[in-house]
């Protein structure tokens, strides 16, 4: 039988196999000429989207599994379609990729992915990645996915097959599953047989938390260069294996605007990004314009938005060597709704998305060689701008090897070389220690990466951001580090990376285990011990004790574990489990006297107990920072995290829980009668923890006695009203700009004695910093952890007058209440998840309130 006749077969197959009537033509269910906006003819034996969903594309709204089955239908049925799963979502979804070309091209995939991850590609063909949908609910990309990889499987034209020829077209259908199968069983919920366009209607006001965010409620969007999620990390392994020409990265944006593509304002593209790109960007965005326009749908470009924070998707491609276009339509947020340019539909917003899917792909045919020089000529002037820069390397360290593991996974998916120092390395009488050290030398391909990453840049051509001003990552992670010159490079002796295993220092005879709480996950281990029954204990002044015959020295917050016999097998598998992976060591001690300080037997010497926190979620709270907290909690830690709606705090019964946790948000008024319980919680021996503008809500309500010098909310429109009339309109939003703090990162000095700072050894502990809101100066004693330093601002944007506020007041606030205790983080202290140094703060917050 001849191949196409198996292949028809093998379609028709398929189409019975998922329950799809035949009787239906192609025309009629599948709406192809609205979409494409003309006829073509295709190859009768490749699957079509009704094939599998036995509706049209815009119908309904696609669930991850229908996008799945329809791609795995579409390579079953097409040689130039193959189906990669490149991994799994928090929900174990799978992430999957569709490689599209020719089909001599796919018969050598693999060598052509070998040759462009090593970056020799001027004989391999162009690749193009067209990725949908990274925020969940915004759906019309994730829908116009299974449309573009019909066409380019089926479509019999003369350009496509071209296109093919002389390109790889790698679509990623839906980069946030989890969050698209929340938001399609929303919106699918309440379509009934009229569509409804009310904006009010229910189908457009998604419940909490929406499915912009993954499950943990991160926007993925903000996760390229932080590779916090499977999602991510799934992702950029696939963009470092092909190194992509074009990224697109289809979004949406608010139903009252129209269709927005790059360039975005000229003036907010990060300065270590090419000229080129942004001339090579411009120029794509013809071919978009003219797809629009023969559409007669209205756009725009170079306003709005900017390409200037390296984490998302359409700037990360930018500082690799590739060009990254962000697309951005008008979302109906359902299935029709009113907008001020008339009644929005859903199958517009989709065919909208494929329009501009195949101007990518018509411009990377036509600006083929363009774009392969481009790329060559980028790694080659990076590696230039290495050359001639004067620092050649960076050293960095930590006492806390979790942390520095954690941190140089990040390099090292990111493809950036990374050493280990063997020999104590001095400069300027500041030291760093061998095996606790390591070094990344600039002079290697990820060069401009690797200036993004360390880089604290404080001066901006354009004060305004889309997002964060700054990102430093060695900050997030409180880590010391420095660049160094050539002289200074040549004098550190490295080599490769041995891992940071713990060591088992135990004799039989000793009667105590103790381990250090510097390790970011020590109060993990130490939270499994007490789940299996195991007692931990905790110092709280330090001590001197002999461990193998020599005496050391053993800091405020050391964990102790009794050396009980029964227990002790288990007591080393949990280590083996949850220690030394971490390269926590343990060790033993033999006698309960110590040398110098307290003696183990010490009224400073603390049951730990396992927290059980509940966080307050729902209507009003944010979404990304309750999430934070649970990935944290749930993923880093292993503890479990009750949660409930905030709405309904008057009626919680907050008896069972150890920790009350509240993040950003707008909760609800109540009254004093109805604070009742919950002061009487705390005082009673609960513990609540606050952040942001969950602060001025407690102050407001009297639960707390702090004051704010400024509130968060007043950030808004109102402060532009103050500008001196003597400013020209125009400079209105700069105006707004200059009062806002989207995103810096602020220096902090941390009260070291205070048992919230166990285990940080650094007196200056970097935060990230978001709005204005300022906590009043505290009077007494022994309360203020932490405070902004007088010359705050590490990197980043903020304003003369916004220093000024903030500096030296209380940034992190801790005190008892009778048995309970208050902790108040006036910014967010686990922001993207990725700030594992004021992270620590938070979680001792949940293991050391008796020690305050």
């Amino acid at each position: 039988m001849p191949l196409k006749n198996i292949r028809l077969l093998l379609a028709a197959m398929i189409s019975l196999l998922v329950g799809t009537s035949l009787t239906v033509t192609a025309d009629d269910k599948d709406q192809l000429d609205y979409y494409f906006n003309q006829t073509i003819d295709y190859d009768p034996a490749v699957h079509k989207p009704s094939d599998s969903l036995g509706y049209a594309i815009g119908d309904w709204h696609l669930r991850p599994d229908q996008s799945l089955a329809y791609f795995k239908a579409l390579a079953a049925s097409s040689d130039k379609v193959i189906l990669q799963a490149t991994g799994y979502s928090h929900q174990q979804r799978p992430l999957i990729a569709a490689f599209i070309s020719s089909a001599a091209n796919l018969a050598k995939l693999n060598q052509i992915q070998v040759s462009r991850e090593q970056l020799q590609t001027e004989d391999t063909p162009n690749v193009v990645y067209l990725g949908y949908s990274v925020h969940g609910n915004e759906a019309s990309g994730a829908n116009a996915a299974p449309l573009v990889a019909y066409r380019l499987a089926a479509s019999q034209e003369s350009w496509v097959q071209e296109l093919l020829a002389n390109n790889i077209v790698i679509i990623d259908p839906m980069l946030n599953p989890d969050g698209m199968d929340r938001f399609a069983n929303w919106v699918n919920r309440y379509k009934g047989m009229n569509l409804v366009a009310d904006p009010a209607s229910a189908e457009h006001n998604e419940a909490w938390p929406s499915g912009r965010t993954n499950h943990y409620w991160f926007d993925l969007n903000r996760d390229w260069l932080l590779l916090q999620h499977p999602e991510s990390r799934a992702r950029v392994k696939l963009f470092y294996q092909w190194r992509p020409n074009i990224v697109g990265d289809f979004h949406e944006m608010g139903t009252n605007a129209t269709y927005f593509f790059q360039p975005g304002v000229p003036s907010r593209q990060n300065p270590l990004t090419p000229n080129r790109n942004f001339e090579l960007t411009n120029e794509i965005a013809k071919y978009h314009a003219k797809a629009l326009d023969t559409l007669n749908v209205p756009y725009y470009s170079k306003e709005s938005f900017d390409d200037f924070y390296y984490g998302k998707g359409s700037t990360f491609p930018d500082i690799n060597g590739g060009v990254g276009i962000l697309f951005e339509q008008a979302s109906a947020r359902g299935h029709l709704q009113e907008s001020i340019n008339g009644d929005l539909s859903f199958p517009f917003a989709i065919r909208n998305q494929v329009a501009t899917s195949f101007s990518t792909l018509e411009a990377a045919n036509s600006l083929q060689t363009e774009l392969k020089n481009y790329q060559k000529n980028f790694f080659h002037e990076q590696k230039n701008k290495a050359a001639i820069d004067s620092q050649k390397s960076i050293i960095f360290s930590s006492n806390d090897p979790a942390r520095l593991d954690e941190f140089i996974e990040i390099l090292r998916q990111h493809q950036i070389e990374v050493s280990q120092v063997t020999q104590e390395a001095v400069f300027n009488r500041h030291k760093f220690p061998p095996n606790r050290s390591y070094l990344v030398k600039l002079g290697q391909t990820q060069y401009g990466l690797i200036r993004a990453m360390f880089e604290t840049r404080t001066e901006f051509q354009d004060n305004t951001f889309y997002d964060v001003s700054a990102w430093t990552l060695p900050l997030a992670f409180n880590l010391d580090y420095r660049f160094l010159n050539q002289t200074e490079t040549a004098s550190v002796t490295s080599a490769a990376i041995e891992a940071n295993q713990g060591q088992w220092l135990v004799a039989e005879q000793d009667i105590t285990l103790a381990f250090s709480t510097d390790n970011f996950y020590a109060l993990k281990f130490a939270n499994q011990l007490l789940k299996k029954g195991i007692g931990v204990k905790t110092a709280l002044k330090p001590f001197n004790n002999q461990v193998q015959g020599k005496t050391l020295e053993f800091p405020a917050g050391t964990l102790l574990v009794v050396n009980q016999p029964d227990k002790k097998s288990q007591l080393q598998e949990l280590w083996l489990q949850y220690g030394q992976p971490h390269g926590i060591d343990i060790k033993g001690l033999s006698t309960g006297f110590s040398q110098a300080g307290i003696d183990l037997g010490s009224p400073n010497v603390r049951n730990l107990k396992s927290p059980k926190p509940l966080l307050l979620i729902g209507k009003g709270v944010s979404s990304y920072e309750a999430g934070e907290v649970w990935h944290l909690l749930d993923k880093r830690f292993g503890i479990g995290v009750s949660m409930q709606a905030a709405s309904k705090l008057k009626n919680i019964d907050l008896s069972g829980y150890s920790h009350l946790i509240m993040v950003a948000g707008r909760y609800p008024k109540l009254e004093q009668e109805e604070l009742k319980p919950l002061k009487a919680w705390i005082t009673n021996g609960g513990h609540l923890i606050a952040s942001r503008s969950a602060i001025e809500w407690l102050s407001k309500h009297e639960i707390i006695s702090q004051k704010l010098l400024q509130e968060g909310k007043k950030d808004t429109d109102d402060a532009v009203n103050k500008v001196p009339s003597k400013r020209p309109f125009s400079d209105r939003s700069k105006a707004f700009a200059e009062r806002l703090i989207g995103g810096a990162i602020f220096k902090t000095e941390l009260d070291l004695t205070h048992p919230l700072t166990f285990g940080i050894n650094r007196q200056a502990l970097p935060v990230t910093k978001a709005g204005v809101q300022v906590l009043a100066p505290i009077d007494e004693d022994f309360k203020t952890v932490a405070h902004y330093a007088k010359a705050a601002l590490m990197a980043g944007y903020a304003s003369e007058d916004n220093l000024e506020k903030i500096a030296q007041t209380p940034a992190v606030v801790a005190y008892s209440q009778e048995r309970g205790s208050i902790i108040l983080f006036n910014d967010n202290p686990l922001f993207r998840g990725y700030w594992l140094g004021s992270a620590r703060l938070f979680i001792n917050g949940l293991f050391y309130n008796d020690a305050f």
